[in-house]
């Protein structure tokens, strides 16, 4: 039984990171050679937020880190910033995850797309400091909301046709610890 778990466990880390550069390529497709007006919404937040938030197994720290740190190389943004902010962001999710279990998902909805608002003012303010262009705030106004209209999407698909379902309060991991 331990040894089907630690597969699937592999597997769903696998498909993240296959899901991560299929979302990496679909950024750097240049679909139109005019400015886009609207920014797309991060996909890719909403699924690790969700993920970490209902199975952190699947997502742990170096996985974030491998990602978005790819992400930051092929956008060409400044190396680690958005990637540091991001992993700051998770690991606040994964520490209070706990709070998740009880609450509805308005609760879950708002939490995120706090967090993802104070990385997005974050990377904004460390851009500032350190004299790097920053995007206009009426960019960061539409992906911020862009994507806290998606995480309910993303939460549908990942709970109800992916199967990814919150733990019971007494589950084990494959490990042995308590989830």
């Amino acid at each position: 039984m331990k040894s089907h778990k630690l597969h699937q466990t592999w597997l769903h880390k696998l498909a993240l990171v296959l899901f991560a550069a299929l979302v990496a390529f679909y950024n750097l497709i240049p679909f139109t050679l005019a400015p886009t007006a609207y920014p797309s919404p991060d996909i890719l937040f909403c699924v690790i937020s969700v993920l970490t938030i209902r199975r952190p197994e699947i997502v742990p720290f170096w996985i974030i880190a491998l990602i978005y740190f790819g992400f930051d190389i092929f956008l060409m943004k400044p190396f680690g910033l958005w990637t540091a902010c991001m992993l700051v962001a998770t690991e606040i999710m994964r520490a209070n995850r706990d709070a998740f279990r009880e609450n509805l998902f308005l609760y879950e909805w708002f939490y995120a797309s706090l967090i993802f608002f104070l990385a997005l003012m974050a990377n904004r303010f460390l851009l500032a400091v350190s004299f790097t262009p920053t995007p206009p705030i009426l960019a960061l106004f539409w992906e911020f909301l862009f994507t806290t209209l998606c995480y309910p999407i993303v939460l549908f698909i990942i709970t109800y046709i992916l199967r990814i379902n919150k733990p019971a309060l007494g589950a084990f991991g494959y490990k042995g610890h308590k989830l």
